[in-house]
């Protein structure tokens, strides 16, 4: 093999060596400047007439940062020419330039440089000549401590040749060199500039701008898995859900952060706990801060803005109100329920009966006239406000007219009265009323007079359920006799004289007249015995509605005879 193919495989050899050890492995300290004494073999050019030889230097350079450093060298070498005959000679170069390394913070630190200087040639039997040269090289540096590391190195010095027994042409010398390189100008290297060097660093990845403990580890505080120093909420609470700032998150905005939250959909504006359940502090199933009227009765009836409903408008809100359908206008208790009664209601809490005596009808017929319309709506006024009641509805004739029509006749007026109070009423409940029709067989007065025959042509409303009635007048009277504010800060109106109209609230439509007190029967006992099987009340069926409970006939053609 000639000695160029012999210098071709020592290069290529040396620089897989470079390359197959340049990768980065265990972290060093940060050295500013190198010393390096250096040996190793020279191979020339063929046209320098030089044989290849050792070759010894001295390099020193220093880093302007992490990756470029400055670096002067000097080397020396003595071969003999080549052929040996001509004698010896020696070999100079001396030069400086840049050092380039990728990674200076690991045990195998590659490097690549170049620079310019100059090569000097003295031979026997030749003048001494200096030439300008240029070189370039790479190798690596392998650290046995901090201090201390072994260079293996390799470089081409190029210049043009003018003198000695070769050509006058641009040769190159290859130099491979190893040595001892010492490092100096340190500081212990800190590769994640956390302030602990690395040798100490027990977390050598540290995240830039985190706080560390003294064993280089990164602190997190408030345990959300953000270091101190990146947190930008370092006081977050234990197990909140953070971002990646570490603040918190609060998906429904409602104070309290995501995975503390045990509400985690709260709706904008509602006022939470601790946990980011809703408050409700009133007990109104309206969330505070929603809530419009946080200071609800407990029990009360709300709308969605969490306000008391007061169907009634006396005060008293809905759900509180036991008396839920009081007339407008009427002064109430606590509970809701009036404190004055009107005539009819008066006879039904005395007497257990309603009776409106001279009702109405168009003669011979079971058509109401308006009159006593007016006069059942002041009664179903008072039925409302009761609706756990029960009631016979009754109807009565004088002993005018045919003998035969006096019960059917008054069935069917019981029957179209009824039916009248459920179509201004709807709220009543079916089941507590039945009709029935006596005609003349209870007289409570002589009909052998006008006005005797006025009270006998009447409607009664009886009451057949006195033992509830009892408890629910417990109940009311229990709230006491104070009147209670009335709804919205107004005060009550007083209540109206017997027969008059009370004026409405604003919006409300006014009640219906209360009878005169001249004309509230006496009071009456409740029947001793059930009424003849010929006039027997008919019972409600299984769906609450009596048999004969059918919607009255129209009714006829106005009449100008006196009603009966």
């Amino acid at each position: 093999m000639t000695p160029s193919c012999v210098r071709a495989v020592l290069v290529a050899a040396f620089g897989a060596l470079i390359l197959s050890l340049a990768a980065p492995t265990a972290i060093a300290v940060e050295e500013r400047a190198w010393l390096s004494l250096e040996g190793g073999v020279d191979l020339y050019d063929p046209e320098q007439a030089l044989r290849d030889a050792p070759g010894f230097g001295l390099r020193g350079g220093a880093f302007l940062n992490r990756w470029v450093g400055v670096e002067g060298l000097l080397h020396h070498a003595s071969p003999t020419q080549d052929p040996t005959t001509r004698g010896n000679a020696t070999y100079t170069h001396y030069g400086a330039g840049l050092v380039l390394t990728p990674q200076r913070t690991t045990w195998i630190l590659p490097y690549l440089y170049g620079g310019i200087g100059t090569a000097k040639v003295e031979r026997d039997g030749f003048a001494s000549k200096s030439n300008g040269a240029f070189h370039v090289g790479f190798g690596s540096v392998f650290r046995v401590g901090e201090r201390l590391g072994i260079r293996l190195d390799g470089r081409d010095v190029s210049y043009k040749q003018d003198d000695g027994p070769g050509r006058e042409t641009r040769v190159n010398a290859f130099q491979i060199s190893t040595g001892l390189t010492a490092f100096w100008l340190g500081r212990p290297r800190d590769t994640d500039e956390d302030g602990v060097p690395n040798k100490r660093d027990r977390c050598p990845e540290t995240p830039k701008g985190a706080v560390v403990d003294a064993g280089g580890c990164p602190l997190d505080t408030d345990k959300d898995k953000v270091y101190d120093g990146l947190d930008k909420c370092p006081g977050t609470p234990v197990g909140a859900v953070v971002d990646a700032k570490g603040c918190p998150v609060d998906t429904d905005g409602d104070g309290v952060a995501d995975g503390i939250d045990q509400c985690n959909d709260t709706p904008k504006g509602v006022l939470v706990d601790a946990q980011g359940c809703s408050l409700d502090t009133d007990a109104d199933g309206v969330a505070d801060g929603p809530d419009k009227c946080p200071g609800t009765p407990k029990g009360a009836v709300v709308d969605a803005t969490g306000c008391p409903l007061d169907a009634d408008a006396d005060g008293v809100p809905d759900g509180i109100d036991i008396c839920p359908a009081t007339p407008a206008g009427v002064a109430v208790n606590a509970g809701g329920c009036p404190l004055t009664h009107s005539a009819y209601e008066r006879q039904m809490l005395d007497d257990w009966v309603i009776r409106v005596t001279d009702l109405e009808f168009v003669p011979d017929s079971a058509t109401l006239t308006p009159r006593a319309m007016a006069r059942l709506d002041s009664v179903g006024a008072v039925l409302v406000q009761w609706p756990n009641l029960k009631f016979e509805v009754a109807a009565h004739t004088d002993n005018a007219g045919e003998e035969g029509a006096r019960q059917p006749l008054s069935q069917l007026r019981a029957r179209s009265a009824l039916q009248y109070i459920y179509s201004k009423y709807p709220a009543l409940n079916a089941k507590n009323y039945w009709y029935v029709g006596y005609g003349d067989t209870q007289p409570i007065a002589s009909n052998r007079t006008p006005a005797g025959r006025a009270m006998n042509r009447r409607m009664e409303f009886r009451l057949m359920s006195m033992d509830v009635l009892t408890s629910e007048r417990e109940k009311r009277e229990g709230f006491g006799s104070s009147p209670a504010p009335p709804s919205g800060g107004s005060q009550a109106p007083p209540p109206s004289p017997p027969g008059e109209v009370p004026t409405a609230p604003q919006g409300q439509a006014p009640p219906a007249a209360t009878p005169p007190a001249s004309q509230a029967p006496p009071a009456i006992e409740p029947p001793a015995s059930a009424p003849p099987p010929s006039a027997a009340p008919a019972a409600p069926d299984s769906s609450g509605a009596a048999p004969n409970d059918v919607p009255p006939p129209p009714p006829p053609p106005p009449s100008e005879e006196k009603p009966k």
